[in-house]
C-alpha cells in the first residue's frame, strides 16, 4: 500500500550517494558552501585539499550538489575540468530549477532515461508528476508518456515484471497529482493503465493529512468516476492472472482493510452509490470495522430511498 506514498518522499540529498572513503569534513564543507554560493573560488580551494585518489568521489558529489543547488558557475567549472555533469539517475535532478534542467539537456541529459536498479525505473517526469508546471515543461522538452523500453500498455494483456516496475504515469497522477495534470497527460496519449481509480481511492483513504489535501484526493475520485467514466468495479489486473504485490482487487477493496484510525464513510458511500460491489471487500474486513458498518448503514439508507446503487443491481439480499 505504501509504494505510492514513499515514491514522492523526495530526500534532501540525492538518494544515489555512496560513502566517501577518505575525504575530510573540511573539503566537503567547502564544497557545500561553494555550491550554495555558486563560488568557483571555494571550489578551487576544496579541490586543492582533496587527494588524487579521492577526486573521482569528490567530483561525483560536486556534480550532485551543484545540480541540487542550481549552481551554474560550479557546473560550468566542472565541465571545464572534464567532469561529466549529465545525471546518471533521474532522481538526482528532482528539485533542480528549469534553467538547470535545460542546461543539463544541452549537455546530453536524456529526460526519458530509466535507471538500471529496480528502485529507479521511473523516468524524470514520473518523479515530478505532482507539479503541473513541471510536467508541462517535461512534455515541451521531449518527455514521453510511455516508459522507455516497456511494452506499451494494452487492455487485457497480463502485467509483466517490467510493467510492474514502472506503472503508467496516469496511475501516479491519479494517486498524487492534480486533475489538470491528468487531463494534460491524457491529451498527450498517456494510457489509463489498470489502476488509476484504485490508487486514487487508496490515497483518498489513507494518505491525506489535512482538509485541503483530503478535498483534492476526493475530487480526483469524483473526476475519475464521473468525468473519465472509470468502472467502479474494475479489476486491478487481468482476470485470472496471479495476484501481484500491492494489488487488492476492485477499488473498494483498497479501503476495506482498515490500516489506521481514519474513518472513510464519505468515500465508502461514494463508491457504493456509484455501484461498487463490496462483497470481496467484506470478506477481508472485520465484522465490527468502520467499513462493514458503513456498508450496513448504506444498505439501510438505500432501502429507505428505494435503492438504485449496487444493492438494487444485485436485486437485494
Amino acid at each position: 500500500f505504501f509504494f505510492f506514498f514513499f515514491l514522492f518522499k523526495t530526500p534532501s540529498l540525492p538518494i544515489h550517494t555512496t560513502p566517501i572513503r577518505n575525504m575530510g569534513n573540511r573539503e566537503l564543507d567547502l564544497l557545500r558552501k561553494a555550491c550554495e554560493d555558486d563560488d568557483t573560488t571555494l571550489l578551487d580551494e576544496a579541490i586543492s585539499m582533496t587527494t588524487a585518489g579521492d577526486l573521482e568521489d569528490f567530483y561525483r558529489v560536486a556534480r550532485l550538489t551543484a545540480t541540487r543547488d542550481n549552481a551554474m558557475a560550479i557546473l560550468n567549472d566542472l565541465i571545464k575540468r572534464g567532469v561529466r555533469v549529465v545525471p546518471r539517475w533521474s532522481s538526482s535532478v528532482v528539485g533542480a530549477s528549469k534553467e538547470t534542467l535545460e542546461f543539463l539537456l544541452a549537455q546530453g541529459w536524456d529526460i526519458n532515461a530509466r535507471g538500471d536498479s529496480s528502485n529507479d525505473k521511473q523516468p524524470f517526469m514520473w518523479l515530478v508528476a505532482t507539479d503541473f508546471n513541471m510536467v508541462k515543461w517535461c512534455l515541451e522538452h521531449g518527455a514521453s508518456v510511455h516508459p522507455r523500453g516497456q511494452e506499451p500498455f494494452r487492455d487485457g494483456v497480463t502485467k509483466t515484471k517490467d510493467r510492474h516496475e514502472c506503472q503508467q504515469i496516469l496511475e501516479v497522477v491519479a494517486a498524487h497529482g492534480s486533475i489538470a495534470t491528468f487531463d494534460l497527460l491524457r491529451s498527450k496519449g498517456a494510457p489509463l493503465g489498470w489502476r488509476p481509480l484504485h490508487v486514487a481511492v487508496e490515497t483518498a483513504a489513507y494518505f491525506s493529512d489535512d482538509d485541503v489535501k483530503d478535498a483534492e484526493r476526493m475530487a480526483m475520485v469524483h473526476y475519475l468516476l464521473d468525468v473519465v467514466g472509470l468502472d467502479v468495479n474494475a479489476p486491478d489486473q487481468p482476470v485470472g492472472s496471479k495476484m501481484l504485490p500491492m494489488h487488492c482487487g476492485t477499488p473498494i477493496c483498497y479501503i476495506s482493510d482498515a490500516m489506521g484510525e481514519r474513518h472513510n464513510r464519505e468515500l465508502n458511500w461514494l463508491l457504493l452509490d456509484r455501484g461498487a460491489d463490496p462483497t470481496d471487500a467484506l470478506r477481508y474486513a472485520k465484522p465490527d470495522s468502520d467499513f462493514a458498518e458503513d456498508v450496513k448503514a448504506w444498505k439501510a439508507w438505500k432501502e429507505k430511498q428505494g435503492g438504485d446503487g449496487w444493492e438494487a443491481k444485485q436485486g437485494g439480499d
